[in-house]
């Protein structure tokens, strides 16, 4: 069994982007300019010592598209007005991950990027990455076990077939919960996609390249900030986390021993699945509900102690005269203030801002 990110995307901020990399956003402009003129053949540019491939369109937000066999690289003309999108934004491709190693591979992207970036990193963001384990001990050829052996909160399965056999599952739509599971031959799916440097990686494992079958979770970005996770470190930490929960919640595999789906136990070789990444620091990702409502009981000592000292003040020990006097206190307050806010404004922009 080998577990590891297949995928990732993050986006990058630098301070004084836009006076800072004026040389090289002419570059690219002369680059991409070449590229459209001449369609027929890659237009290759030299960057920190790395060759990319340019490409003749640019995206949504970004000019510039450039990409090799690491790599993926977006890099905007200027900085966008909205604050939420970042100029630079990274694709680390499967070969680098699987070839260094997750942890090595976005090092070694950061200090590529940083050399053809000028200016200091000063935000990121985390917009997608794709954990998957492979493994030569799955088999789905159980048309029963197909249909009624999983369990999880997916809404949505699509079973796909290839000369007539199960090649592969969806469970889930990433528009529906930014979750998605996708289970599928991977040792068929690479003599399609010419990924067959996969064959050492597996051999060199002790695996049967001709039995492999990849086990992933997609997770977008939306999944990420209702947890409050922004960076890849902030993602690395809560890893373990995140495959753990999505393992035995989201999709799961179990032994039909009971009618009542939640008290049936996982397959042995999907409870081997669910501990594939135990070597990765364990926490456990919250809610931002949930994280809102543990700060609010966090905050119910101070708040006892405010309220019997003001009413204390006001010689007070009726809660209900207590907290009427609070609201007219409250009231005069605002009046006073230049600005005059309400009450239920402050409290509004209070709730956007921690939720922003």
């Amino acid at each position: 069994m080998l577990s590891n990110i297949d995928s990732i995307f993050f986006s990058l901020d630098f301070n004084e982007y836009d006076n800072n990399n004026q040389d090289l956003i002419k570059n690219l402009e002369l680059a991409k300019e070449q590229s459209k003129e001449n369609k027929l053949n890659e237009t290759i540019i030299d960057l920190a010592g790395k060759k990319f491939v340019i490409l003749p369109n640019g995206a949504r937000f970004h000019a510039y598209i450039l990409h090799n066999d690491s790599m993926e690289l977006k890099i905007a003309h200027g900085r966008s007005s909205s604050l939420t999108n970042y100029p630079v934004s990274i694709r680390i491709k499967s070969l680098k991950l699987w070839e260094d190693g997750f942890i090595s591979a976005y090092e070694d992207t950061i200090e590529t990027v940083k050399s053809i970036i000028k200016g200091e990193i000063i935000a990121e963001k985390i917009s997608r990455a794709d954990m998957c384990v492979h493994v030569d001990n799955f088999k789905l050829d159980n048309l029963n076990e197909l249909y009624h052996s999983w369990r999880g909160t997916f809404r949505k399965v699509e079973h796909y077939f290839y000369n007539r056999k199960l090649n592969g599952i969806t469970f889930g739509t990433f528009q529906d919960k930014n979750v998605m599971c996708r289970i599928y031959d991977k040792s068929l799916e690479i003599k399609s996609s010419n990924k067959l440097w996969f064959k050492t990686i597996w051999t060199k494992a002790g695996m049967d390249p001709e039995n492999v079958w990849n086990i992933e979770y997609q997770i977008g970005r939306k999944y990420f900030k209702d947890r409050e996770i922004e960076t890849v470190t902030e993602f690395v930490v809560h890893m373990r986390g995140i495959w753990e929960e999505l393992t035995t919640k989201f999709v799961s595999f179990i032994e039909q021993t009971d009618n009542n789906i939640s008290r049936c136990p996982l397959k042995p070789e999907w409870e081997q699945i669910t501990k594939a990444y135990q070597t990765y620091y364990q926490k456990v990702p919250i809610k931002r509900e949930k994280q809102l409502n543990k700060r609010s009981e966090a905050l119910i000592p101070l708040l006892i102690g405010v309220l019997t000292s003001y009413g204390a003040c006001n010689l007070n020990v009726n809660m209900d005269k207590l907290f009427h006097q609070i609201k007219t206190d409250t009231k005069e307050y605002l009046h006073d203030r230049k600005d005059n806010i309400p009450i239920e404004q402050i409290i509004l922009d209070k709730i956007e801002y921690m939720y922003s």
